[in-house]
């Protein structure tokens, strides 16, 4: 089995990382800081190794230290020791010095179970940002298997951080999906949706469901997905728990160093099960706007989504189906950061 690590060398693997490398980045004065970089390379020192802790104990409610920081060094060894350190009974991760009942952007994950990526986003909208994670994404529960289970989750969640309007949701792919039952269930709760934004979901269509693989023939066809990624190109039948497969993947950056066949095997569970709940999800109805980004989704096939929601706002942009793309456009961030405005502006009118 032969790797490559370049698909993998700048990319974040877990909110952890993120949260180091953002911490790094803006306490640095880094403009780019990826996995690898190191601390003490980016310049660091003793007094930014207590603000960079401070940083990610308020992101992560992991007891990090200065010295940790300095010891461990580089982004993705930080994030190794985080990992048996933060505390893994929410979904809903603030940035740092997220200021309690505030108003949130709520951006919920895809089938990767991360949700992260809204970070890039931090200094171009006027709004505290809330990445939701998959639920059971660490092994803290068994991961949902139907888009009313993860809405069930979250909503308790979101309320416990924001208990009241106006509530900002959006997701990329199936977080998408995910948002619009949430915003579902707020407004018939009489709450107020400011905002109701979805970038590149699968618009409701009966006939996927004759395309719908079974949960293990999409947790193989994922594995080979990213084994293609780094580099192994073979047809051969693998598992995540067969010799080699692992180590590949940690060769390639694909998987942290500590992570093992059973993190592999929860993160293939939940990529399966996002992919099945948003194929069978059967919409109800959304009686306000949804602003609806449209990368590599047919414009066609997005009015599909009309029938179940009040207005339907079409954005069409060129970039590919993936989170980083879609926010990297300028296009989508003037829009987007517009949308937002409005929906905070909305709150201050409505008093």
């Amino acid at each position: 089995m032969t790797t490559v690590s370049g698909y993998y060398g700048k990319r974040f693997r877990d909110e952890l990382e993120a949260a180091v490398a953002e911490a790094y980045a803006d306490e640095l004065g880094a403009t780019e800081v990826t996995p690898r970089d190191g601390f003490g390379a980016l310049g660091g020192h003793a007094t930014a190794a207590s603000r960079v802790a401070d940083r990610v104990r308020r992101v992560t409610g992991a007891p990090v230290t200065a010295r940790s920081v300095v010891e461990h060094d580089t982004v993705e060894r930080v994030a190794a020791h985080l990992r048996s350190l933060a505390p893994v009974d929410s979904c809903v991760q603030l940035p740092a010095g997220a200021v309690p009942g505030a108003v949130n952007l709520f951006y919920f994950h895809s089938a990767s179970g991360n949700a992260f990526a809204i970070r890039t986003l931090r200094k171009h909208l006027p709004v505290q940002l809330a990445g939701v994670r998959a639920a059971g994404l660490h092994g803290e529960r068994d991961v949902p298997r139907t888009i009313d289970e993860f809405a069930t989750i979250y909503l308790e969640q979101v309320l416990r951080v924001q208990p009241d309007g106006p509530y900002l949701l959006c997701g990329f792919s199936t977080g998408g999906t995910i948002a619009f039952e949430i915003a579902c269930r707020l407004r018939r709760s009489g709450a107020r949706v400011g905002l109701l934004a979805m970038f590149d979901s699968q618009p409701p269509d009966p006939a996927v469901l004759s395309r719908l693989g079974s949960e293990e023939d999409l947790k193989r066809g994922r594995l080979r997905e990213l084994l293609r990624r780094v580099g192994d190109t073979s047809d051969a039948e693998v598992s995540p728990g067969d010799a080699g497969v692992v180590e590949a993947l940690r060769r390639s950056h694909a998987l942290a160093e500590e992570m093992d066949a059973e993190t592999l095997e929860r993160q293939l569970l939940v990529f399966a099960r996002t992919l099945r709940a948003d194929c069978l999800y059967e919409p109800g109805h959304y009686d306000g706007e949804v602003h609806y980004f449209a990368a590599d989704t047919p414009v066609e096939l997005v009015p599909a989504w009309r029938p179940h929601v009040g207005a339907l706002h079409l954005h069409d942009i060129d970039a590919e189906h993936y989170e980083y793309a879609i926010f990297a456009d300028q296009g989508f961030r003037t829009t987007f950061a517009a949308l937002v405005d409005e929906a905070l502006a909305g709150r201050t009118d409505a008093g």
